[in-house]
This record gives C-alpha cells, structure tokens and sequence, in this order.
C-alpha cells in the first residue's frame, strides 16, 4: 500500500460538509474520469490480460460510484455542473515520464495509484469525522474501496516491473504529490 507523505488538514471536512453539494458535483466527475481514464489504459495495454480484466473491474465500479453519488444529488434535488479544472490532477499528468514507453507505461500506473490513495485518505476522513449519518457511512465504504483501487495498481506496477524500479519511482512520486497536495488551497473537492 502507499504511505501518503502529506496528511489532508481536518479543516478539509469541514469545508466538504458545509458545500455538501459542491463537493458531491466534484466527487461524481472524479468518479467518472476514474473510470474513463482506467478504459483508455485498457486501450493502450490491450495485449495484458492480467491488467485489462482488473482495469475493466475498476471501471465498473467506479462507474457505479458515479451512479451512487449522481442518485444521492438528485435526491437533494441536484444535477451536475460542468466539471472545472483540477489543478491536483494536471500536476499529476505532469509527473508522468513521456517518451520511454516503459517509464510512461510504469508512472501511469503509479500516478493512477496515488490518486485512489488520495481519494482513500479523504474520504476516510469524511467518514470519520462527519456527524453521524448516511454521509459518513457512505464515504466510509467508499474509503475502502479505494483502498482496494490503489493497491490494485502497485500489484500492477509491481507485475511488470522489478521492486526496485517501482519503489524509486513511488518514492519521488510521493515526495512529489505531498509538495503539491500541501501547496493546493483546501476547497469542497475531493482533490
């Protein structure tokens, strides 16, 4: 599992829970793009079976987690917005190597890897400290989902690279990711 090097202030789930809508529009289009993005790997690793089976597995659920989040913002008599930029995201993409087709292929797994790690720690926040309710549950779940998510891909990495090469790469990453999640205003957005 990864150990994130940069621990989300508390003050996170305050501001989630007093824009519980802002952060649900958020939290459905990181949802959706999970699972797009987890597709188009697929359609770059055709010829991994081990990797597209799990890949497609993560994209059905998270297309169910989209789905989730959308029935609960109905409820609130809700819809989706257009989905705004993300800075965290974009930095992320910035940390993937280009031109090497192995150290691509190594840091898109990696960086796809700390982004359901970040999603784990929030929403392991969200479900420890909202008040008691259908929220806190419901991100609690999600919590160990992306637990699951984020393991998935170090198993993946570490399929089809040596632990050495993978454990150097995570070890910048992390570094990295904790600069940038520390630099990043606190907003009702997952990232």
């Amino acid at each position: 599992m990864l150990k994130l090097r940069y621990d989300t202030p508390l003050e996170w789930v305050r501001i989630v829970e007093n824009n519980m809508n802002k952060f649900l529009k958020d939290h459905a289009h990181s949802e959706r793009k999970v699972a797009a993005a987890a597709l188009t790997l697929v359609a770059h690793q055709p010829q991994r079976p081990e990797l597209v089976n799990a890949l497609v597995d993560l994209a059905r659920e998270e297309l169910s987690h989209f789905k989730e989040v959308l029935n609960r913002l109905e409820e609130q008599g809700q819809w989706l917005t257009k989905d705004e930029p993300d800075a965290y995201m974009t930095a992320l993409h910035k940390m993937i190597r280009r031109g090497d087709t192995d150290h691509y292929f190594l840091d898109r797994l990696l960086v796809f890897g700390l982004v359901e790690a970040r999603g784990c720690e929030r929403f392991y926040l969200l479900g420890k400290y909202l008040p008691e309710g259908a929220w806190k549950d419901f991100y609690a779940g999600l919590a160990k989902a992306e637990a699951r998510h984020h393991g998935l891909f170090l198993r993946l990495a570490r399929s089809y690279f040596s632990e050495e090469v993978v454990m150097a790469r995570v070890d910048e990453l992390l570094d990295s990711e904790a600069k940038l999640v520390e630099s990043l205003p606190l907003r009702a957005a997952l990232h």
